[in-house]
């Protein structure tokens, strides 16, 4: 009856512990997803990082041209000085080289760098909570599990180390037959050795002075002890036997002496029958000790279950926040990767920006080369213009210097205007 509570009990206790088992690796498996996804998010920053740094390196390798970092008027005044080996143009030229990283606003990477850094640490912290969460979870599991193991076996020898290929363990009611069995059979075997010693004592009362010698020698044996006397006297209390034929007594010498030859096997066989007894006795005993320890250990897992009720919310919900957090901070994480890579590009407009900067310088320095060139010739020509101009004026005057009043045209004699072409800022 023990036995199949505890078989019924174990099946509803397997069926819970395979159920905890599967809750179990559900709450794992969160934490293996948001890992995996970690690990994702994880190189998806180091190929955002990696980029802006080949970015960053190209900057620190691009020397911006000194003179875009000179002081003073207009790109136009600078050159001039250059032309002319200036002092200012010489200072300039020995002012320290600027790379375009020198430009950059390295704070701006260094907080997004520091945000990633402290949200890469606060998902280490909540799963470093769930982790001990489910370790909690495994040793409650774990323990149930030993607890059911110490309650299957009880003991630590050959026969308790069963195998696929072994045959099942008899049952109880199969030992109790067996013992049954053997008991029977030993029953009938200290018959036969009964009927055995009957026919000896038979044998001997018909053997002239043999019933006598066996009962003083029977007496002598025994003469301690208080029975001996009371049983030894109903075996020869007739002192005459009952008379038999010559053919009878021969008859009984000769099975007598054949059934003397099997005494031996006999009492063998009888040996024999009380070992297996005693090894099923020893089999009963301990299944019954097995029951019994199992049983006891089927109440402990039972209360260590009820107490699993209040415990196993906890995990769910540990599941659930770990989850929940996981979410915001991947949310959080993708948005300052977004952030490193809009860094990264940003900073390639840069780049790209001042490879035009110095087409642009290119460009304008032709302009104005141009431009001055341009104005030089206009120069030349209005020089030669005024020089002309001056020449016709005193020429005219020459001519109506003492022919003209000079108050019909007061400015009669005054000189030319003098034009120039110079830059104007």
């Amino acid at each position: 009856m023990l036995t199949a509570r505890n078989s019924f009990a174990r099946r509803g206790v397997d069926e819970q512990a395979n159920t905890l088992h599967a809750i179990r690796d559900g709450v794992a498996e969160v934490g293996d997803s948001a890992v995996a996804e970690f690990k994702a998010t994880l190189a998806a920053i180091d190929k955002a990082h990696g980029r802006l740094e080949v970015t960053l390196d190209a900057l620190r390798k691009t020397v911006v041209d000194a003179s875009l970092q000179r002081t003073g008027s207009a790109d136009t005044h600078v050159a001039h000085k250059q032309e002319e080996g200036s002092e200012e143009a010489r200072s300039v030229e020995g002012r320290e080289q600027k790379t375009l990283y020198d430009f950059v606003q390295e704070s701006t990477q260094i907080d997004i760098e520091a945000s990633i850094r402290g949200l890469v640490d606060e998902f280490q912290e909540t799963k470093g909570t769930l982790d001990d969460d489910l370790e909690r979870f495994d040793d409650a599991l774990r323990q149930i599990a030993e607890i059911l193991q110490e309650g299957t076996v009880t003991g630590s020898g050959p026969q308790d180390k069963r195998t696929i290929y072994d045959e099942p363990a008899p049952t109880i009611p199969q030992l109790f037959r067996g013992m049954e069995d053997h008991a029977s059979e030993m029953a009938k075997l200290l018959e036969s050795l009964i009927n055995h010693y009957d026919l000896c004592v038979s044998a001997l009362k018909h053997t002239e002075g043999g019933g006598e010698a066996a009962r003083l020698a029977v007496q002598a044996e025994h003469l301690s002890a208080q029975n001996s006397a009371g049983a030894e006297e109903s075996l020869y209390r007739k002192t005459a036997p009952e008379p038999i034929s010559d053919s009878e007594r021969d008859q009984m010498l000769r099975v007598l002496q054949a059934d003397a030859q099997e005494v031996e096997d006999v009492l063998a066989e009888i040996k024999d029958h009380s070992a297996e007894i005693e090894t099923l006795y020893e089999s009963l005993t301990h299944q019954t000790l097995t029951a019994r320890t199992t049983a006891a250990s089927l109440r402990t897992v039972l209360t260590l279950l009820h107490e699993f009720q209040t415990t196993l919310p906890v995990h769910l919900a540990s599941s659930k926040s770990f989850r929940a957090s996981w979410s915001s901070i991947q949310t959080s994480i993708t948005a300052k990767t977004e952030d490193l890579a809009s860094l990264a590009t940003f900073y390639d407009d840069f780049s790209a920006s001042y490879a035009k900067v110095v087409r642009e310088v290119e460009r304008r320095k032709a302009a104005e080369t141009q431009m001055r060139k341009l104005a030089a010739k206009a120069q030349r020509d209005l020089d030669k213009l005024v020089e002309a101009d001056k020449d016709a004026r005193e020429e005219f005057m020459d001519d109506v210097r003492m022919s003209l009043p000079r108050d019909i045209w007061p400015g009669a004699n005054n000189e030319g205007v003098r034009w120039e072409v110079r830059p104007v800022q």
